[in-house]
This record gives structure tokens, C-alpha cells and sequence, in this order.
């Protein structure tokens, strides 16, 4: 007896959805990019429960007469194709057949439709892929489609889906991205009843970044224009100084697809260079237009991925771009009558001009007396030492163990539900790490000096000890978080606040977690659709980088929102460690003595929270080795 069989159409469709379809998000995009493919000018989105209870697309394009109505819902049902030659020549956003029918097969379906032409439309409804009805119906020209209850005939890939915060982020994101090569139609969202963007058609793409992304970073945004042979690249690429914490922001689009190419990722980083730090990305939105025969867009089920024949030109001519407008970009500049004294002209420009100071405060305390550390007993010359490592100092009279990966307090999942952000009960709140005695990791220890404003150079009983100043400033501020939280004393209020421009969708994520992270010391208010008000922070951060910390906060939580749920006061400790000193930044000899200190209190003082080693220590014998005394 044969054991192969042919799969019904129902069962094929339904595993091209669990390709196709991975989330709410994956429907509208699958929906608009077949509105636009129609020559929709116009395009309508509404959702309810993020998406999953209702989804609704509606178009002004071409619209279909009844038979091609029914036939787009038949699998590989496609206007977009017709021999194998054109595979490789793809125009169009759609062109497998697949979406419709799979849509259709997972939730309760329902198509209208009509062209201009014509005097009625045609209603198709269709539930789990079993036809229900079609009848002619009267609606406007265009395509209108109502998905309700998706997944509801297939519940394994329902429990999949993630907070309904976080599909709401997804649906935004992934409208945002279908808009942008494609300025002049009209988008509108809406979630529940209520209006979350509106962005007419412009002959301009700059309305719709300030819409989107907020007019701070729209206005951090430099033009962007090359042409390599048939290769043209335009954009928007942000100026120097202005990055992100992740590389979401970095958004690609090719031939009007959006796509993740690493290729012209490698040529977004070479053309920054040294301009961006390692672990930072600068955002960028850039649209390459390229003869389609060079670009394969079939090697991803839901086309998210390019495969470029001519790669290493791809990311030599993004390089090229990058590089060319960073180095033609220059600072506003104004004439003026020369004879014009300089106080008129500043005061006419509402200039002001003040002094900087030489040294800058990073919020060590320095008020505060350093605190005596106990000495250590000197090491015997017997014991055994290690050359040069990273991390604890060679300790042979009571050292502590080696330490395992570092394990970050987290909250129950059941203190963050799904679908609402309550407060963190005190029985869930993280208790304060227990004190270390100063000193009890390193010793005496003694500043000798700083090199490179980056390491920290200082002496003990055994050798040197090598801080970066980056990674310490961190762990000292992230277990300073921790006991906060525990102690419920986390608070710092602004004396002036402080508003931050950021996306629609991220002013939206930040509001729906404000009472997490007031448990974390942040006073977050929303003020219109792309700004939040910071009224205070949490203590252990320094006034004058709140905006900043907010940015990369939010950044953080787009990136792993899931992460938010189970471990929320780590991720966010995280992210507020990001305020630290960084490299090359100017400390005093105090400064640095108190960093020591307080580096040497800490409980877990060999690393910081990321995991990058805090200290080397260079021994007393490794030196006379090197030095030829052993």
C-alpha cells in the first residue's frame, strides 16, 4: 500500500500560510503591497486586538470584475507572472498567487471589489478556505478585504503571537515601511477606534519621516542622491553624531520592496567608518533602484530577503554614497553686513553664547570622601600567578571563585500580562544585591594615572589593574539600579522637564509601559502624537543625558519587547547603563578615584552587564618576567 499522498488544497494552503503569514502584520503586508501592485493611490487600514479580531484593507486601485475575484483565491492565482522568463524580471511587489488563498484559509474571509468601470461589485466570503458565498454587491471602486478571527482554525500558530503591544508595534512598523517608496499615496491607521497616523500623498518624502519618526529626526536627516551606471541610490542617511543602539532603524528598500540586505548594510557601515562607534548604527532610509535582472527577491517565503548577482558593487556604491554626502554636508551659513556688531547679530539670531567648562561632571559623588580601604596581606612569593587576565585580580589567600555568567534579576511574566502594563506589586520587586566590603575584590588600591581619557591605570599589593572607565561606570550604575528598585527609592525628578521627539509607534510603546517603568524611577508623559515628557528619571543616572537614555530605552524595547515581559527591570537597567561615562570623555583624578571605589563595592565588579570584562590585571611577576628579573 502506498504511503505517499497528494495534500488536499486545504492543507497546502494552510502550510503556505504558516510561511507566508506569520503574524497580523504579515496579512497587511501581504494586502497592500496587492493595493499598490493595483495602482491604489489611496489606502486605508483599520485593526481591532492587534489584528487578530479584525483586519481591514481598503484601496481606491483597479478593482476586479467577478471572475478574477474568484480566481485570486485559487493558490498561484497571479496577474503579476506568466512564463518562468519573467521570474526574472520581477517589477511588481506581489507575484507568487499565494497570499490571498492562504489568508483565506486561516481566518473568516471576506472580499469586495469593483472597477471603475463597471456599475456593481462583486462579494466573495470565505471561511477557513470553504467558499460561503458570492453575489454582486454595491461598493466604491477599489478592493476592500475584512479578515476577522485570524487563526482561529489553527490555534498552535495563535499562541505563538506575542502581546498585543507588541503586534500593534509590528502592524505599524510594517506600514510605515510599505509607505515609504511610495510618498505620493495616502496611508491611514488606525487601531480600535483610534486614529494612529494619517499621512497624505506628498510629491515629498520629508512629511511623511516627520509624520512617522518624529521632527527631531527628520530634521537630524541629510538628503542623499548617487547614480553608479544603471545603479541609483537615494535616501535619507542621518548626520554624524546621531545613532541608535540597534540597526532597526536602518531601513532598505530595493526597487520599492522593503528588504534586509547585508550587502548594503556592510556599505552603510563603511561609508560612517570611524564617524559611528562599534555598537551604534546611524539611521538611514534608503531606496536603490536597479535593473531587476540583478536582484533575485524569490529566496525568501515572505520576501523579506534580496539576493543581490553584483554584492560587492551593491556595497561599494552604498559606501561611496554614504561617504560622498557626509563629506558634502555642511553647517547652515548666513551672510551678514560686516559692519554689524557681533552681540546684534547674536541677539538678532537668538544666539547665546557660553563658556564650557573644562572638566564635566559624570555623577560620581566627587562631594563625597573616599572611603578607606582595607590592605591586604602581602601575597606570598610561593603561589602561583597568572601572566596577564581579565578579570579578578590573582588573589591567592581567599579569592573568590570563578564566577559563573552573571544571572539578571527578572519580574514574572504573570507581573506584565499581554495586554496591560499594571504596576510591579512590592512582592515582585528585585531586592537589593547584598553590599561587598570596599575594596575586598582589589585590595589597596591607587590610582596612578588615566591614559587615552579611557583606562583607568591603578596599583595593588600584586600587580596593576587596568579599568576601562566605560564598562566600570556601567556595573557601578547598573547594580546602583538594582538596589533602587529593591529599596523603592528610585526616583530623581527634572528640575526643568524634558520633552524627547520620537516615532508615532514608539511614543505609543513607551505610554503603554509607563507604569513599569515608573517602578524603575522614569516619569514618562505623553505629549502629542510624537513627543514624551520626561519628568524625572531614575537617581543613579546624570540629569544631562535623559533624552538620550529615553531614545535608546525605546530602541531597546522595540528591539526584544519580549524581554520586557519576563525580565523587565534587567533590560531596562540595560539600557539606562547606556548613560554611562563612555571612552574619551575627560575624567578628574577625583572622578576617577571614586569610580575605583566604587567599582571595588560593587558585587560583580569583573564585568559589566553585557558581559565585557571591567579590569585586567598585569602581576607582579608577569612584570619581572618581562622585564628579564625572572
Amino acid at each position: 500500500m502506498s504511503i505517499i499522498r497528494v495534500l488536499s488544497e486545504n492543507v497546502c494552503n494552510k502550510i503556505a500560510a504558516g510561511e507566508v503569514i506569520e503574524r497580523p502584520a504579515s496579512v497587511i503586508k501581504e494586502l497592500v503591497e496587492n493595493s499598490l501592485d493595483a495602482g491604489a493611490d489611496r489606502i486605508v487600514v483599520q485593526t481591532e486586538q492587534g489584528g487578530v479580531q479584525l483586519i481591514s484593507v481598503v484601496d481606491n486601485g483597479c478593482g476586479m470584475d467577478a471572475d478574477d475575484a474568484l480566481l485570486c483565491l485559487e493558490s498561484h492565482a497571479t496577474s503579476k507572472i506568466a512564463t518562468d522568463l519573467d521570474i526574472d524580471h520581477i517589477v511588481t511587489l506581489g507575484f507568487r498567487g499565494e497570499a490571498i488563498p492562504s489568508i483565506a484559509s486561516i481566518s473568516r474571509f471576506t472580499l469586495r471589489t469593483r472597477r471603475h468601470e463597471d456599475m456593481a461589485g462583486t462579494e466573495v466570503v470565505v471561511h477557513g478556505g470553504k467558499a460561503i458565498s458570492v453575489k454582486p454587491t454595491g461598493c466604491a471602486p477599489g478592493t476592500e478585504i475584512v479578515i476577522r478571527d485570524l487563526f482561529f482554525n489553527t490555534p498552535a500558530r495563535k499562541k505563538f503571537l506575542r502581546s498585543r503591544p507588541t503586534e500593534e508595534n509590528h502592524i505599524q512598523e510594517t506600514l510605515m515601511l510599505a509607505s515609504l517608496p511610495w510618498p505620493h499615496v495616502t496611508f491611514e491607521l488606525s487601531m480600535d477606534g483610534r486614529p494612529i497616523f494619517s499621512s497624505p500623498g506628498h510629491s515629498d518624502l520629508l512629511p511623511r519621516l516627520r509624520t512617522y519618526f518624529g521632527r527631531e529626526l527628520a530634521d537630524q536627516m541629510l538628503p542623499l542622491e548617487y547614480q553608479d551606471g544603471d545603479l541609483k541610490i537615494s535616501g535619507y542617511i542621518a548626520r554624524h553624531g546621531f545613532t541608535r543602539p540597534v540597526r532597526r532603524e536602518q531601513r532598505v528598500f530595493v526597487n520599492g520592496r522593503p528588504v534586509e540586505a547585508l550587502p548594503v548594510f556592510n556599505g552603510i557601515r563603511d561609508g560612517y567608518g570611524a564617524l559611528v562607534e562599534k555598537g551604534r548604527y546611524a539611521p538611514v532610509i534608503l531606496f536603490l533602484h536597479l535593473d531587476p535582472k540583478l536582484v533575485d527577491v524569490n529566496v525568501h517565503p515572505a520576501k523579506r530577503e534580496v539576493r543581490f548577482r553584483q554584492s560587492t558593487r551593491i556595497a561599494a556604491a552604498v559606501a561611496a554614497a554614504v561617504s560622498a554626502t557626509l563629506k558634502n554636508a555642511s553647517a547652515p551659513t548666513v551672510s551678514v553686513d560686516a559692519a554689524l556688531p557681533l552681540r546684534a547679530i547674536l541677539d538678532g539670531a537668538a544666539v547665546e553664547y557660553r563658556h564650557q567648562p573644562e572638566n564635566i561632571t559624570f555623577g560620581f559623588n566627587d562631594d563625597v570622601p573616599l572611603p578607606e580601604l582595607p590592605k591586604k596581606p602581602a601575597v606570598p612569593d610561593e603561589a602561583p600567578e597568572p601572566e596577564i587576565i581579565a578579570g579578578p585580580p590573582s588573589n591567592p589567600e581567599g579569592s573568590p571563585p570563578e564566577s559563573e555568567p552573571e544571572k539578571l534579576p527578572s519580574v514574572t511574566s504573570e507581573t506584565i500580562s499581554g495586554a496591560s502594563a499594571a504596576a510591579i506589586p512590592p512582592s515582585a520587586a528585585v531586592p537589593p544585591p547584598p553590599r561587598a566590603n570596599p575594596g575586598a575584590c582589589f585590595g589597596e588600591l591607587r590610582l596612578l594615572g588615566i591614559t587615552a581619557d579611557t583606562y583607568l591605570v591603578a596599583a595593588v599589593a600584586n600587580g596593576l589593574l587596568i579599568i576601562d572607565q566605560h564598562a566600570a561606570h556601567e556595573r557601578v550604575l547598573y547594580e546602583q539600579l538594582l538596589r533602587e528598585v529593591g529599596s523603592n527609592t528610585v526616583s530623581q525628578p527634572l528640575l526643568l522637564p524634558l520633552t524627547v521627539e520620537l516615532g508615532r509607534s514608539e511614543v505609543l510603546l513607551l505610554d503603554h509601559y509607563r507604569n513599569v517603568l515608573a517602578q524603575l524611577g522614569f516619569d514618562l508623559e505623553p505629549v502629542g502624537a510624537n513627543s514624551m515628557m520626561i519628568n524625572a528619571i531614575p537617581a543613579a543616572l546624570p540629569q544631562n543625558n535623559a533624552a538620550g537614555v529615553i531614545r535608546d530605552l525605546v530602541s531597546e524595547l522595540r528591539e526584544d519587547e519580549a524581554a520586557v515581559r519576563d525580565a523587565g527591570v534587567a533590560i531596562i537597567a540595560r539600557a539606562a547603563c547606556r548613560a554611562a561615562v563612555k571612552a574619551h570623555d575627560p575624567l578628574t583624578d577625583h572622578e576617577a578615584e571614586v569610580l575605583l571605589h566604587q567599582l571595588a563595592a560593587c558585587e560583580l565588579p569583573f564585568s559589566c552587564p553585557h558581559g565585557r570584562p571591567t579590569v585586567i590585571n598585569i602581576s607582579l611577576r608577569e612584570l619581572e618576567r618581562r622585564f628579564g628579573r625572572k
